[in-house]
């Protein structure tokens, strides 16, 4: 997951199901999440954590103090821990041994990872994600020193990529003006994008290429009858100058790009037509291939030629109650490499997983703690004694385990291939 964006998406939740409807499983996969790993309010009840190195999502038992990764490699971990009866919430990053480098105690958090405990992070004292508000941009060196820091002040502030060349990051100001910047060696640069949207915003969707060379920003339109997004592509020259490659207006409320930056897999919203559900498009473009499993997702991810979805539905009437899961490994083709689904006997019932950068193994902790490892190429599944909050599977593939007391592992992988 070096050099990738870690992404946060504070879930909405919906009243009572009226009998017959099916709807995505929100609640089901997991409970509303805390301010401070809360990034914005998802459409419809549609949420998922944006792009590669997206933070956990990590079912929450404990009702004071909750843990889950926010992203994990061989070199590190990112993890964030906060208490219920206080705003305030730690963002630990360790070296590939569980030290800790640094630390840092926040209201709420974003960060960009790149080769952890490198990160560029952005800290905000207070924890509501959704109102303007003032903190400090900081990226961190391997070493826990810092080599960048910026105070901002009443704004919308989003990292976005993270490498040893170039951070890149997006701010909407108190002006409704979206702007997106990369810092390359000592110089900064920007670019405003032209729609000034009814009031300021959130940044939504929003994703880089590994290296910040490719962008992909939405800004939020307030549609009262639909989700609408004015989406911008950027290219940033290798100088280090953003520019708009082309925008539109859409329905995306989250995309994730492919490692290069070449394609992207775009989620629309529900209430988008069934012809432009959840699509494969080329860099810049805004039409493409629907992904196989249609509007039925609720996460994708992508990873070089791989595709992952996952999601699932919930039904609920006075009689009966039921749910189910569902995860798929697709080709840049669009042919399936794995899927598999998992019915529940309440809505209750659900598992969701996290996979390696390369989308080779999957980690899943369903709603009672327990976690499932399956391997995509060979179908060897394993359950993992014990019970978690987060497992992330690591591009060496060993896992990296966090429990619901906070005590972070690496074990051996339980599904290695031949």
């Amino acid at each position: 997951m070096a050099s990738s964006r870690a992404q946060v998406v504070r879930r909405s939740s919906r009243g009572a199901l009226a009998a017959g409807l099916l709807v995505l499983v929100v609640l089901a996969l997991a409970p509303a999440a805390p301010a401070a790993r809360s990034g914005r309010v998802a459409p419809e009840s549609r949420w998922a954590p944006w792009a590669p190195g997206r933070a956990a999502d990590a079912v929450l038992r404990d009702d004071w103090v909750r843990h889950w990764i926010y992203d994990a490699q061989p070199t590190g971990t990112l993890t964030l821990t906060m208490a219920d009866v206080a705003p305030e919430a730690t963002l630990d990053a360790t070296d590939a041994t569980g030290a800790t480098v640094w630390s840092v105690e926040t209201g709420d958090a974003w960060a960009a990872t790149g080769t952890l405990p490198a990160a560029f992070v952005a800290i905000f004292a207070g924890p509501d994600p959704n109102v303007l508000r003032s903190g400090e941009l900081r990226a961190y060196n391997a070493d826990g020193s810092m080599r960048f820091q910026r105070a901002f002040a009443n704004k919308f502030v989003e990292p976005l990529c993270d490498t040893p060349a170039r951070l890149v990051w997006a701010e909407v100001s108190a002006q409704k003006v979206t702007r997106v910047f990369v810092r390359q060696g000592s110089t900064t640069r920007s670019v405003a994008l032209p729609y000034r949207p009814p009031r300021a915003f959130f940044i939504n969707p929003a994703a880089a290429s590994a290296d910040g060379s490719r962008l992909a920003v939405g800004v939020y339109m307030n549609n009262p009858s639909r989700w609408r997004t004015m989406m911008y592509w950027l290219r940033v020259s290798r100088a280090g100058v953003p520019r708009i490659v082309s925008h539109r207006v859409t329905d995306w409320p989250y995309l994730a790009l492919s490692p290069d930056g070449s394609n992207a897999a775009v989620m629309s919203s529900r209430n988008a037509p069934q012809a432009s559900r959840n699509l494969w498009v080329a860099f810049g473009k805004f039409t493409g291939r629907l992904l196989p499993a249609g509007a039925n997702s609720s996460e994708i991810g992508v990873a070089k030629w791989r595709i992952f979805e996952q999601g699932g539905y919930s039904y609920q009437s006075d009689t009966v109650a039921w749910g189910t899961s569902e995860v798929s490994v697709v080709d840049w083709s669009m042919q399936y490499m794995y899927q598999r689904a998992w019915v529940w006997d309440d809505s209750a019932g659900s598992i969701w997983f996290r996979h390696d950068p390369a989308i080779f193994n999957l980690a899943g902790i369903d709603n009672t703690g327990a976690l499932t490892v399956i391997n995509v190429d060979t179908y060897a599944i394993a359950s993992v004694p014990g019970t978690y909050a987060d497992a992330v599977p690591l591009s060496d593939g060993r896992l990296t385990t966090l429990t619901p007391e906070g005590v972070l592992d690496i074990i051996p992988n339980p599904v290695a291939g031949p």
